[in-house]
């Protein structure tokens, strides 16, 4: 299943960092809400900012499920794998934790980009009434989490109609990169494991409702997000800056620095995970063949790196911050 040992490594350690430290955070999180407990933690956020990282790290609890899953599954089949790759695809455990994954990248992302807008607001507008308010931000939380499940749902739903949609990812991830010839009107999905390759046939209507799905998710709406994200924390530390040259307040720019190298960090984080899946897939609609292992190492590598960066950037260091009574990006 997983043709690399180095990727095996990865896997298994994206995946322990990630459902361990985001354990961590979400009982950090939960226990905050609780007003009789808040005062364990003295990085206490406010409501909106602690309902979207809550939400953030529930997400990324769950892609290291689904990496633990993938791992787990490795061992499970070793070098026999080919012999059950076909019923593998098809069967309802990888339709699990192919939802999983899926869920958790759209409700990461889509977490991701709301707390940047409410940090966007609460920075560069912070008298205005554009700030969010606790029930919206609860109904929005809600809301990221609703949309995730439907898109989520949607491959399942597809693949009870047509046969073989997302059914050629080992790992059960349906990413925007498979171009396939044609026999007598079939697609022919390749797939390459330790014993050479293996072929098989699905129908032509199910590679046009993969690539129509996958474009929307992993190139449209993930660009989209990403753009959000950029754009939010670039006007951030713009109106930091116009802000201070307006006061008058010149000399030391340690502060300035280390909010630039902050936001280096989130933007650039977010970059590593998303822009390699948007690039491939915009390569791939354009007609340029992508070897297939790049689905292990996307699904089970790049793509997850968030979920173990997150806790650090979000969470952890915000702690840190707030002993020292530093102002952040994140929290303020």
């Amino acid at each position: 299943m997983l043709h690399s040992h180095f990727l095996r490594v990865s896997l298994w350690l994206v995946s322990l960092v990630s459902v361990l430290a985001n354990m961590v955070v979400i009982i950090s999180r939960v226990k905050s809400t609780v007003p009789a407990l808040r005062g364990m933690f003295s990085a206490e956020v406010s409501t909106n900012q602690n309902a979207f990282l809550l939400s953030l790290a529930i997400a990324d609890f769950l892609m290291g499920v689904y990496l633990l899953s993938i791992g787990v599954a490795d061992v499970i089949f070793g070098d026999s794998y080919f012999l059950s790759a076909n019923s593998w695809r098809n069967g309802v455990g990888c339709k699990i934790i192919g939802f999983v994954a899926f869920i958790s990248n759209i409700a990461s992302v889509l977490s991701l980009t709301f707390l940047s807008i409410e940090r966007f607001f609460s920075i560069v507008f912070p008298y205005s009434r554009l700030r969010f308010e606790s029930n919206v931000t609860t109904g929005i939380c809600i809301l990221i989490w609703i949309v995730s499940g439907a898109m989520a749902l949607m491959p399942i739903i597809l693949s009870t109609f047509v046969q073989g949609v997302f059914g050629y990812s080992d790992v059960c991830l349906g990413l925007p990169f498979v171009t396939v010839p044609e026999i007598n009107g079939n697609a022919v999905t390749l797939g390459y494991t330790d014993f050479g390759l293996l072929g098989s046939i699905v129908q032509s209507d199910s590679i046009n409702l993969q690539w129509l799905y996958s474009q929307i998710v992993y190139i449209y709406f993930s660009s989209l997000c990403v753009l959000v994200i950029t754009l939010c924390y670039v006007t951030m530390f713009i109106s930091v800056i116009a802000n201070k040259m307006r006061s008058g307040r010149h000399g030391n720019n340690k502060e300035e620095v280390k909010m630039a190298m902050k936001m280096a960090i989130i933007v650039g984080t977010d970059m590593i995970c998303w822009l390699p899946v948007i690039v491939i897939g915009i390569l791939c609609k354009a007609g340029i063949q992508i070897n297939i292992n790049m689905y292990a190492w996307l699904a089970v590598f790049v793509m997850p790196i968030n979920s173990a960066f997150n806790p650090f950037i979000y969470t952890f260091s915000t702690i840190k911050k707030k002993k020292k009574n530093e102002p952040s990006l994140i929290t303020t």
